[in-house]
């Protein structure tokens, strides 16, 4: 007696196989795929920072501008952060980071105005040196925190330099979490094209 066949001719058993191999296939190979050292990543991505993930809330955070006031979570909210950890004596990457900070910013058009710049310097003592090149930066908050470990645990990274001497740019989202970060060797480039997506996209700050 022949085996029954489905109307297009193949045979019922043949069927169910091709399906279970097209959904188990791409299933096994995307788990080898990411057990690969590393694991696998498309070669294009949507940011060009890194994700922070989780989020990191920055309800903690306890700073104070130079002239006394103070910075609180409740200055983040409403209101896109470029962040930015260094100290007074401002070497030449961080006179560069600072640099495309504000070009960063800038860059925005009529958007900037939904960007706040904040410096937290690590050490104060060389100010007086570093008031000219803050001349260049004004609208720019520069803080310093009383209790410096606890306010750069938030920024502190497995395999990554310490938030100290890292030179990294952080953006802050407007309910006061820190989302994403940039390492030194990246380029104004790479802010600027995340900046333009978060704002296009945001219904928020």
């Amino acid at each position: 007696m022949e085996d029954k066949k489905t109307k297009s001719g193949m045979d019922p058993r043949l069927t169910v196989i091709l399906l279970v191999l097209l959904f188990v296939v791409p299933v096994g190979s995307a788990i080898v795929l990411h057990s690969l050292d590393g694991g696998w990543r498309p070669g294009q991505s949507v940011n060009f920072g890194e994700l922070v993930t989780p989020v990191r809330s920055l309800k903690d955070l306890q700073l104070e501008t130079l002239d006394g006031k103070a910075v609180t979570h409740k200055d983040l909210q409403g209101i896109w952060t470029l962040f930015y950890v260094d100290s007074a004596d401002c070497n030449e990457q961080c006179r560069k980071n600072l640099y495309e900070i504000r070009q960063s910013r800038l860059g925005m058009g009529g958007e900037k105005g939904r960007i706040q710049r904040i410096m937290l310097l690590t050490d104060s003592s060389k100010l007086a040196e570093m008031q000219p090149l803050l001349d260049e930066h004004y609208g720019m908050k520069v803080t310093t925190a009383r209790d410096l470990p606890a306010t750069l645990q938030p920024f502190e990274f497995d395999n990554a330099a310490d938030a100290i001497n890292a030179q990294r740019v952080y953006i802050i989202d407007p309910l006061g979490n820190l989302m994403m970060r940039y390492e030194p060797k990246q380029g104004p480039h790479d802010l600027v094209k995340d900046l333009e997506r978060l704002l296009k996209y945001s219904k928020t700050g």
